[in-house]
């Protein structure tokens, strides 16, 4: 199974995140895809047992996701984080593709910190830029990462079609017709990741520990509340530097953190720009903390980059009345979705 590979008509994305476990199921119609069910388990609601494994607890929540959403298909994409994978653009010399394939495996030992023997390795040749060779965009996932996957699939009697980074996912819900450089700012609950995209294809992505779980927390501690409320306050009270005095102890709680993100996402375009020549004009907030009450606005003048909010839902037919919902998950689902749209 590569990491980069099936094909029915009606699809299940499954993105297995820290905080929660969320499933979309589509099913392509034309230049569009039309949803048939979805759902998310928070870690929050969920009861472990005594002496669970993480496993176990895992198999457990996505089954219960399975059976609240009316899942009817088998047929499964599932997302890998990017904190459980390896990723590294490699610059490779005009060769046959017989030569490049082994000196790609010769170059991987460089960039990949365990054994080859201990991952699933797939690679992919990207644009040249300016180098004059080919670039070459490596993977690689331990494969106690994707065994644990296949594992968990066996048991809840599922047939993966691939597995895959997450931010190949979010490239079909988010630009698929990005023609030009973007970035996407991806904050989860445990890792948040810079990624560049050009024509659809991961150029360079950098990946930080702060995320929003730490924001929360932090949140919590500063305003003496429970982790649940301090989610809440995070999303709508944020770090608007119009609120009202009420709320400047929430915006002095999180602007640190929000610093040490978007100074990670200003590296990474700056390498990219010196290295291309090409300029990054826009910037999609993703993840659960992408909504956060005056991010957009504040990421937008720290970067001098238009920053949009993901809307992974813009190529997805869903019934009227789902409206209201729709909007209050938008970027969450923008992992789910984008793997439920995979169709190679």
């Amino acid at each position: 199974m590569g990491l980069f590979g099936n094909k029915p008509k009606s699809i299940l994305g499954i993105d297995i995140g820290t905080s929660s476990i969320k499933v979309v199921q589509l099913r392509k119609s034309e230049d569009k895809f039309k949803l048939e069910t979805y759902g998310e388990i928070s870690s929050i609601d969920y009861t472990e047992k005594p002496g669970d494994s993480q496993e176990t607890i895992t198999r457990e929540m996505l089954k219960i996701a399975l059976e609240k959403s009316n899942v009817n298909t088998k047929q499964v994409v599932m997302a890998i984080p990017i904190f459980s994978s390896f990723t590294s653009i490699i610059e490779m010399p005009e060769m046959a593709p017989e030569e490049l394939e082994k000196s790609i495996e010769f170059e991987a030992r460089k960039y990949i910190p365990i054994p080859l023997t201990e991952v699933v390795l797939d690679w992919k040749i990207i644009d040249s830029g300016t180098f004059k060779g080919k670039r070459v965009l490596l993977i690689a996932v331990p494969k106690d990462v994707a065994n644990k996957y296949t594992r968990i699939a066996d048991a809840l009697n599922l047939k993966i079609n691939a597995l895959e980074l997450e931010s190949f996912s979010f490239i079909r819900s988010l630009a698929y017709k990005e023609t030009k450089p973007i970035c996407v700012l991806d904050i989860g609950a445990r890792a948040t990741s810079s990624t560049i995209i050009d024509n659809g294809i991961v150029q360079m992505s950098h990946g930080l520990d702060i995320a929003g779980a730490e924001m929360t927390r932090t949140l919590a501690s500063s305003l003496g509340v429970a982790f649940k409320r301090a989610e809440g306050f995070k999303l709508t009270h944020g770090i608007d530097h119009g609120n009202p005095e009420e709320k400047d102890e929430t915006r002095e709680a999180l602007i640190t953190l929000v610093d040490e993100i978007i100074n990670g996402s200003k590296q990474i375009i700056s390498n990219f720009q010196a290295k291309t020549g090409k300029k990054i004009e826009k910037l999609i907030l993703n993840g659960g903390s992408a909504q956060m009450e005056g991010l957009r606005e504040y990421v937008e003048k720290k970067l001098e980059i238009k920053t949009f909010i993901a809307d992974p839902w813009s190529r997805v037919i869903y019934p009227a009345k789902l409206e209201k919902a729709i909007k209050e998950i938008g970027p969450e689902f923008s992992v789910a979705i984008g793997s439920a749209m995979r169709e190679e």
